[in-house]
């Protein structure tokens, strides 16, 4: 993959994922909602789970669009506490 297709299906999945929870701030709150309760040891409430197993599916299958021939591609998500 090439640093432009990179690029590309980055922003493809980043605008996928805020357009289904929201700007970043949503996006990231909700992350640090699941983190936190896996810290403590806690099942975070199966509405947000739902919600991020959604978004996530459905921004990765935008990201990667157009890039067939790529097997081996993944998408991270990180926020800072």
């Amino acid at each position: 993959m090439t640093e432009q297709q990179r690029a590309a299906a980055e922003l493809r999945f980043r605008a996928a994922l805020e357009d289904r929870l929201g700007p970043p701030e949503q996006v990231a709150a909700l992350v640090r909602q699941l983190m936190q309760a896996e810290r403590d040891g806690e099942a975070p409430a199966p509405d947000l789970v739902r919600r991020w197993e959604r978004a996530n599916a459905a921004a990765r299958y935008t990201g990667l669009q157009s890039l067939a021939d790529v097997t081996d591609a993944w998408f991270e998500v990180s926020v800072t506490s």
